[in-house]
């Protein structure tokens, strides 16, 4: 097991049952994402500063200056990436992450776990 694995991962409310979504873990300083069914796609980790912009950015549909990862679109599906990592979200997925992120489910305490 990774210490991924150990995370408290969350999910939208508006995901159906929790399945194919952006997986969401904040931890003190920092905040990880990943896909929902595919955790071997990897862990994206952002900083307090850079998940805050990220956030606007994603709701705003915003051109990526997080410093973190990078949003783009692919067809229906949007794409998060670094360098080394490759997320890719459906349509359902990625609308069900932005819908909870306008509620504010991603409005993470970051000193506090």
């Amino acid at each position: 097991m990774t210490v991924a694995d150990h995370r408290s991962w969350r999910t939208s409310s508006y995901s159906g049952n929790g399945e194919g979504c952006v997986d969401v873990a904040p931890s003190a300083g920092s905040v990880f994402v990943r896909h929902a069914k595919h955790h071997d796609h990897g862990v994206i980790e952002f900083t307090v500063d850079e998940w805050s912009t990220f956030i606007r950015e994603a709701c705003e549909g915003l051109a990526s200056t997080n410093g973190a990862a990078q949003v783009e679109r692919d067809g229906g599906d949007t794409l998060v990436t670094t360098s080394d990592i490759r997320l890719r979200f459906n349509e359902i997925e990625w609308s069900a992450f932005i819908a909870g992120a306008n509620d504010g489910e991603f409005d993470f305490q970051l000193g506090v776990k």
